[in-house]
């Protein structure tokens, strides 16, 4: 399996489809790179040599006698699409979303069918290995291994992607494969100009899964609460999820009163009467309180606290 680098830059950031050089490397198994080079466009658009916005300070190299007697993207679509396609590459891009995106309105722009093609993003990789929350750019992963290119060249920058999954490679010990499977990321894909974007399902899928377990471990206790009265007969409460997740005190003292009067624990806010909270937002709980909110307006549902819960106050 050879690996397919590649990189974009618009002559015009005002304009997605004024594509002016496509930067592609290609290389072995082994990272040995094969071949590089710089496919210059036309952008047949106005554009500033100094910046793809005026007084950015982004030297994007162009030189306009070269620009303007290169061809334009509908001449060097199908030599694109040929490499981008090909299935013997496995394409590789760092913060690739914003390459496919101009890849497809410089395609619509010319009227042209989409290139279909799978790909995998180094920024997400990089980040994934490094631990951190935040992405980087390709000038600062270069200063950390030890890299040095010229930025903003996409020639250049196809190569920094490059190297920077060699070092992930050589220094996790894993192969691309083993590490996409670690981190638990799914590649990203163009068909039909729709982009899907590459993500790590990690996260997704733990906190999904850590939720899931907490309502199972509600359930399982509130089924083993003796029922002492009736005060809560017929009456269904959701917890928060901060509270759900929470395992402490109060999350157990709630659940033996509802239990306990003849309440029912629901996990669904629309089979819900009260919205408990102890108080806590999680990022989980903003999403979940903006579909209360809605059942609060057409009275199907009330908020309460802890404190409501135990003193009997609904």
């Amino acid at each position: 399996m050879k690996y397919l680098a590649f990189d974009i830059e618009a002559a015009n950031g005002y304009m997605l489809g004024s594509v002016c050089s496509v930067g592609v490397v290609i290389a072995d198994e082994r990272f040995n790179v094969l071949s590089r080079e710089n496919i210059w466009i036309n952008p047949r658009t106005r554009y500033n040599l100094n910046g793809t916005r005026p007084n950015v300070g982004i030297d994007l190299h162009l030189d306009r006698r070269l620009l303007e007697s290169s061809p334009d993207f509908r001449e060097v679509y199908p030599r694109l699409k040929a490499l981008l396609s090909d299935k013997s590459y496995t394409v590789v891009g760092h913060a690739v979303d914003s390459d496919v995106r101009m890849l497809n309105k410089a395609c619509e722009r010319y009227r042209l069918p989409g290139i279909d093609f799978e790909f995998i993003c180094t920024q997400l990789l990089y980040r994934l290995y490094k631990g951190e929350s935040a992405v980087k750019g390709l000038g600062k992963i270069a200063d950390e291994i030890g890299l040095e290119f010229c930025q903003h060249n996409s020639e250049e920058d196809a190569y920094a992607s490059m190297m920077t999954l060699k070092y992930l490679v050589e220094q996790s010990g894993m192969s691309v494969e083993e590490l996409m499977e670690k981190y638990r990321v799914r590649r990203g894909s163009n068909v039909n100009m729709q982009l899907t974007r590459p993500v790590s399902l990690e996260g997704q899928v733990s906190k999904k899964h850590v939720t899931q377990q907490a309502i199972e471990r509600i359930k399982e206790y509130v089924g083993g609460v003796r029922r002492t009265g009736s005060d809560y007969k017929n009456k269904a409460f959701c917890l928060s999820r901060s509270l759900e997740l929470s395992g402490g005190e109060a999350l157990f003292a709630v659940l033996d009163k509802i239990a306990q009067n003849g309440g029912r624990y629901t996990a669904k806010l629309f089979k819900g009467n009260y919205y408990v909270t102890d108080g806590q937002r999680s990022e989980a709980d903003v999403m979940r309180e903006k579909r209360v909110g809605e059942l609060v307006e057409q009275g199907l549902m009330k908020v309460i606290s802890v404190e409501d819960v135990l003193e009997g106050k609904l």
